[in-house]
């Protein structure tokens, strides 16, 4: 499915089919590419080598079968700048070829974070912090919104807005998470103890233990949602020992009357004692007990 936010030209130039030219009527120039320079608002800056050697011997045999999309340079008319394929460019320098299909396109300096972007997010390539960076400097350089950056790169606010949350996370864990020692689920959990001493440890755990995204969610909620207390531990040390008196009175109460007493306090000072009987002979008991007369 292809992204609405891409429009119909950059759809179809981004997509994996070879094209002849795009939509718009762009056609394809072979340019040298020693006139084609690397993009400096590249998201992406980790190219795997191993699989630009691959790429780069798949390309000496069959050639480059989607143009790269270039931008004259603005100071210099005769050289250009990668839009979108950087990974092509390096790979068919690697292969040594003396120039690369092209379709050259005007772009401002939006447009060419924007496309750039778009690529690497269509073909997963970013890294959750990368991918996170991109979007911060389409926000403080451009003054785009997060409304702005979803439509252009085809993602949801709240996408957008989870992402940039990541980058609030402490370096330890934004260089593990870079490095993939920790996943973007792990870190969205964390997000939640972003100011509580317990997150290094609970980073710690999640790399020393290989804690799964789940584990590290419910361990999360415990710490920030702990179960709550029965009555016995939410009664605080003086109503404890308050309580201890009462029912050793209680105790003392029954041994003398030999039946069952309640006392219930209502408040600080007052309260009422229940005195339980189960007969006419046993009230009389109790009574003569107190010396009273009926």
């Amino acid at each position: 499915m292809k992204r609405k936010a891409l429009g119909r030209g950059l759809s179809a130039l981004l997509s994996d089919a070879p094209v002849e030219s795009d939509e718009m009527g762009k056609k394809i120039e072979e340019i040298p590419l020693y006139l084609i320079e690397a993009n400096k608002m590249q998201p992406r800056k980790y190219f795997n080598e191993d699989a630009l050697a691959e790429l780069a011997e798949s390309i000496r045999s069959q050639g480059i079968l989607q143009p790269l999309l270039v931008r004259t340079l603005p100071d210099n008319s005769d050289g250009y700048q990668v839009l979108a394929g950087e990974r092509r460019l390096r790979a068919a320098r690697m292969a040594e070829l003396p120039s690369a299909p092209c379709i050259v396109l005007d772009a401002d300096e939006t447009r060419v974070m924007e496309i750039a972007l778009v690529e690497n997010i269509q073909r997963s390539d970013l890294t959750p912090i990368e991918e996170a960076y991109a979007y911060k400097h389409l926000a403080d350089r451009f003054a785009l919104t997060q409304e702005e950056i979803a439509k252009k790169v085809g993602k949801s606010r709240e996408s957008i807005a989870n992402s940039l949350r990541i980058l609030q996370l402490p370096p330890e864990i934004l260089g593990a998470l870079d490095a993939g020692l920790v996943s973007a689920g792990h870190a969205k959990a964390l997000l939640s103890l972003k100011d509580s001493p317990l997150l290094s440890s609970l980073f710690k755990r999640i790399v020393e233990e290989s804690l799964s995204v789940r584990e590290t969610e419910r361990l999360v909620r415990e710490i920030t949602d702990p179960a709550p207390k029965n009555e016995a531990s939410a009664v605080k040390p003086a109503q404890k020992e308050e309580n201890i008196h009462i029912a050793a009175l209680v105790k003392s109460l029954e041994t003398a009357f030999q039946t069952k007493v309640n006392i219930k306090m209502k408040g600080k000072k007052k309260g009422s004692i229940e005195i339980q009987f189960y007969d006419l002979d046993q009230l009389d008991s109790l009574l003569s007990q107190w010396k009273v007369r009926v």
